[in-house]
């Protein structure tokens, strides 16, 4: 700069106040993700997470779609169609969608080997666990600069600066980012292809013919709804609003080429996965349609309980059962999670806003189509689903709600004169309303950053290296924690099957030396399973429950049938180790 004015005007007026702002922005983001993550983060805390973790370390180790984890099931089915086991070979994962697990091996690939094998320092988590929460947070705010560029394109830059910082300061968003359930691949997805559908429709009001601007508008939103649907399968369920919405906008002239290119688009990305899961469990979803049928919660349709089961028998679809799942689910959404999804306040906004016409046309055809996707995604996860899922519309459409939340929010303030003269206060008041959670949890305490119990990190650590010293070579071990098992522990491990005669068929494949039994099971009431046996004696062609095996953790005396009959190792309060003597080198 040649003078000081001349740089003051570049900082006030130029390309420098931008640059500031820039800095402003990105320190004041970094320092929300620091604190936040620093107060709220305990590691991962859910089997599911870390069923997709497993699979992600696979991915990175060019092992493929496969894990780490037995599940009973999985053998049993694999089994049926020949495959054998072979402890050499992991088994393909049959239970879930694979882009989370993608996006996390892509960052899994450039770690160095040492960085897996470094045990954790209490009050500190392993260091991979850390990655998992760092890909989280960055397409955290991936997805609040996406809801940037959709407010503004549909509003003014008003309304992109106020649905950024809503988004930002969203508690229930936060919550799914630093509990690493992958959630913000869903909103970078979801904002992405309401960004591309916003253009379109800016496009189509220009000039509603067809043109290559239409087209590749259309193939992005095809590829869109199929990374959606190969990040849970319910939510592919976008891409048939979104033709829908097409075949019905568009002109005749316009309309077959454009739905047709969306839907090649899409079946182009998803067809490799279902040929995949076709060839391997013999159905297009693997394992995962089985979701129809299961129900979280319920004994009779646990998901966990029909993974543990070694058995290829399908759980029976009862349509009673169904309905009532889905209507309760879709009442349970609509009442309440809506409403904590991460819209808060603005939520009630946008609802409101539903009886208000926009001026400009896109906006309001945006919105109804957003709505409608809203509505039979909601449905959708409630029929389809399990619920064992924690990633719900209701939290990953939340960005759109504040957008068009936003967007009502200031048509009312610009209608009232007094208000609009302040409407930076009047803004600032509910950005105040929606970040009050968030800085609650900001000032909360630091509490031990891995999840206690069932997961101790150290703990899974050294029973790999307990089975790699003290039990003869080819020798399993079995747990009913087993995707943190082996996330931590780095081993294959078996699940706890549900039934004895399970059981038995599992040590004909693979001799268990170990089972580790966790709060999952001790801290559960398991009277029933008590009071059934009729001594103390077991047959492992039993076709009921472990019994015997409980009452032995209390007498600390193992049926003698039992193959892992040495005294129960007692390694914390409520996790007991139990071993296979015949199995432990002399």
């Amino acid at each position: 700069m040649s003078s000081p004015q001349q740089l003051i005007h570049w900082m006030e007026h130029g390309r420098g106040a931008r640059w500031m702002l820039l800095a402003v922005v990105l320190v004041g983001a970094l320092l929300l993700s620091t604190i936040y993550s620093w107060k709220q983060f305990h590691g991962i805390p859910t089997e599911f997470s870390m069923q997709q973790a497993v699979l992600a370390r696979q991915l990175a180790r060019g092992e493929g779609f496969t894990t780490l984890a037995n599940y009973p099931q999985t053998y049993a089915v694999l089994d049926a169609r020949g495959v054998a086991f072979d402890e050499r070979k992991a088994y393909p994962e049959l239970h879930h969608a694979p882009l989370y697990a993608l996006v996390l091996a892509g960052a899994f690939a450039v770690l160095p080997e040492t960085f897996w094998q470094k045990q954790p320092l209490p009050p500190d988590g392993w260091g991979p666990d850390y990655v998992v929460l760092g890909v989280n947070v960055l397409l955290f705010w991936l997805a609040v600069w996406l809801v940037w560029r959709l407010a503004r394109r549909l509003f003014d830059t008003r309304a992109a600066w106020l649905a950024t910082l809503a988004t930002a300061l969203s508690v229930p968003l936060w919550e799914q980012t630093v509990t690493v359930t992958g959630l913000p691949v869903f909103l970078v997805l979801i904002v992405a292809l309401f960004n591309v559908l916003a253009g379109l429709e800016e496009k189509l009001a220009e000039n509603p013919a067809w043109s290559w601007s239409v087209g590749w508008r259309a193939a992005v939103l095809g590829a869109l709804g199929g990374l959606l649907f190969l990040t849970e399968y319910s939510a592919g369920l976008v891409s048939l609003v979104i033709l829908g919405y097409l075949l019905v906008r568009l002109p005749g002239s316009t309309r077959l080429p454009a739905g047709g290119i969306l839907a090649a688009t899409f079946l182009l990305l998803v067809v490799p996965w279902l040929v995949r899961n076709t060839l391997v469990a013999g159905h297009p979803l693997g394992l995962a349609w089985q979701n129809l049928a299961l129900k979280a919660d319920d004994p009779t349709a646990e998901p966990s309980a029909q993974r543990n089961l070694a058995s290829t028998e399908a759980p029976g679809l009862d349509l009673n059962k169904l309905g009532n799942k889905g209507l309760t689910g879709l009442e349970l959404n609509l009442t309440e999670r809506l409403w904590s999804g991460g819209g808060l306040v603005l939520t009630a906004f946008f609802v409101a806003g539903l009886a208000y016409r926009f001026r400009h046309g896109p906006v309001n055809r945006v919105r109804w189509c957003f709505a409608t996707v809203l509505l039979v995604l909601l449905a959708g996860q409630a029929f389809f689903n399990s619920g064992e899922s924690p990633r719900l519309p209701a939290h990953y459409l939340a960005p759109l709600v504040i957008v068009f939340g936003v967007g009502f929010f200031l048509v009312l303030v610009d209608s009232q004169a007094g208000l609009s003269q302040h409407w930076k206060w009047v803004a600032a008041g509910l950005l105040l309303l929606q970040g009050l959670p968030l800085s609650r949890d900001c000032l909360e305490p630091r509490r031990i950053h891995f999840h206690y119990p069932p997961y101790f990190p150290n703990l899974f650590m050294e029973l790999r290296s307990d089975m790699q010293r003290r039990f003869l070579p080819g020798t399993g071990v079995a747990t009913d924690v087993p995707a943190g098992t082996a996330w931590y522990g780095q081993l294959r491990v078996w699940a706890k099957p549900e039934r004895l005669r399970d059981f038995s068929q599992i040590i004909v494949e693979q001799n268990i030396g170990a089972m580790l039994l966790t709060p999952v099971t001790l801290d559960r009431p398991f009277f029933t399973e008590l009071a059934a046996r009729k001594d103390d004696t077991i047959s492992l062609t039993d076709s009921g429950g472990w019994g015997g095996v409980y009452a032995g953790l209390v007498t600390r005396r193992m049926p003698a049938s039992f193959p892992l009959n040495m005294p129960p190792q007692k390694l914390t309060e409520n996790m007991v180790l139990l071993v296979n003597s015949h199995t432990v080198v002399r």
